[in-house]
């Protein structure tokens, strides 16, 4: 039976999934999530470019490092790349994540768990490269000073009345009354 391969950053995902839902759950329970699970799911977000990374780019980059270091095909068994998820998790413990990243990965994904999530997250992010590939995050576009604003011209101004009054002759004429009335 063909066993299917996964990258590197469909099992980051799938990483990030399983302790952000670690970290949700606890909170859906009323429960404190373990100590560093929340600063790990702000650093570790992999949706908030629009490139592969993270919202630490050093936290994705890592990952990444040692994904390809791992499988020089850059490709992974969904076994495989749980087996390394677990690995870089614990190298992550300490100040900043606190101890529970291995542990809420374990609590929360099984290894059947862990197989069977690839497949909707591979989807996920094909459907999100076709939209960002629609509609990507614009580069902001330089601040242009205003115009100057001109003053309209004669003609402007009849264009605007005989748009207004759409052949109502008497309703023209008491624009142009109006207006004569604001120069004075």
């Amino acid at each position: 039976m063909f066993d299917q391969r996964w990258g590197a950053f469909a099992t980051y995902v799938n990483a990030y999934y399983a302790v952000q839902e670690a970290y949700d759950s606890a909170r859906r329970a009323w429960e404190r999530p373990a100590p560093g699970l929340q600063e790990f799911c702000r650093d570790a977000n992999p949706f908030l470019w629009d490139e592969e990374s993270s919202a630490e780019p050093d936290i994705y980059e890592g990952f990444k490092a040692a994904f390809y270091e791992r499988f020089p095909t850059r490709e992974c068994a969904a076994s495989e790349g749980r087996e390394l998820v677990r690995e870089w998790l614990s190298t992550l413990e300490g100040d900043a994540y606190g101890t529970s990243l291995v542990s809420s990965l374990e609590q929360v994904s099984g290894a059947d768990d862990w197989r069977e999530a690839y497949e909707p997250i591979a989807k996920q992010l094909a459907a999100r490269a076709v939209r960002l590939e629609r509609t990507p995050q614009d580069m902001p576009e330089p601040f242009q000073t205003p115009l100057e604003p001109v003053r309209p011209t004669q003609a402007n101004i009849e264009a605007v009345i005989a748009l207004l009054a759409k052949g109502d002759e008497a309703f023209a004429q008491s624009l142009r009354e109006r207006l004569s009335q604001e120069d004075a």
